[in-house]
């Protein structure tokens, strides 16, 4: 594994690890949201 990854994967790596951290985000966002209605925040 001392070899150089090519450019492509690299940036495959790069958008994949971005595309695994916004699903992260929404899916921990959706029940905070839910919360923070049930507790009458939004109102």
């Amino acid at each position: 594994m001392e070899q150089e990854l090519p450019i492509g994967v690299k940036m495959l790596n790069l958008f994949l690890r971005i595309m695994v951290w916004c699903l992260v985000l929404i899916l921990a966002a959706v029940p905070v949201a839910l919360i923070l209605d049930v507790i009458g925040f939004f109102d």
